[in-house]
C-alpha cells in the first residue's frame, strides 16, 4: 500500500513537472512524450503490480507491442504495416520527388531504420526486441534488472535538482 501511494505521488509530480516543462519548451519539446509518459509506460509494464519493474516485464510488453504493430502478421515491421494515412502520405511524398523512408521512432527512441541490422528494409521481431534500453538502464541504478520505487524516487529527485539548477542558475 505504501509503495502504491509513493508511486502514485511520484506519477503526479512527474505529470506536473512534464506539464511545466512542456509549457516552458512549447510544442518543440519531445513530441508530447515527457517524463509523465515514460512513468505511465513503466507502470503499464508492471504486470504483477508489485511496483517493481523488471527487464523481463518491459521486454514482454515490448513483444506485445511488436505483435500489435505487425499489422499484416508477417513477422516483420515494414512500410506495409504503416497506417493507411501514413501509406498515402508516403505515396504523395514520393510522387512529389521525395524519398520514401521510415521516419518513425520505435522502441527505446531508435529510428526504425537504425534497428534494421541486416539492411533488408524490414525490422524482424528479434531486431525490434534487441535494441538497447537506455531509459531502463538509467533508472536501474544498481544494474539488477529491476527498477524499484526507491530508484524511481532517486531519479525524480535528480531530475528536479537538474531542472531547478537550470532554471535558477542565478541563485548559486
Amino acid at each position: 500500500m505504501k509503495s502504491s501511494l509513493i508511486l502514485a505521488g511520484l506519477a503526479g509530480s512527474l505529470v506536473f513537472a512534464a506539464a511545466a516543462d512542456a509549457q516552458h519548451r512549447g510544442h518543440q519539446g519531445r513530441g508530447g512524450h515527457g517524463p509523465g509518459h515514460g512513468l505511465m509506460m513503466l507502470r503499464a509494464a508492471d504486470a504483477d503490480g508489485d511496483n517493481n519493474i523488471t527487464r523481463a516485464e518491459v521486454d514482454a510488453l515490448q513483444a506485445e507491442m511488436f505483435e500489435w504493430m505487425d499489422r499484416n502478421g508477417d513477422g516483420y515491421l515494414s512500410s506495409d504495416d504503416r497506417s493507411p494515412m501514413h501509406q498515402r502520405m508516403a505515396a504523395i511524398h514520393e510522387a512529389e520527388g521525395g524519398e520514401a523512408r521510415e521516419r518513425r521512432r520505435g522502441r527505446r527512441g531508435q529510428r526504425h531504420e537504425d534497428r534494421d541490422a541486416d539492411g533488408d528494409g524490414r525490422i524482424s521481431r528479434a531486431e525490434f526486441l534487441s535494441g538497447e534500453n537506455r531509459g531502463f538502464e538509467r533508472l536501474d541504478a544498481n544494474d539488477d534488472d529491476v527498477i524499484t520505487p526507491d530508484e524511481l524516487d532517486a531519479a525524480v529527485e535528480n531530475a528536479r535538482e537538474r531542472r531547478e539548477g537550470r532554471r535558477f542558475w542565478w541563485r548559486d
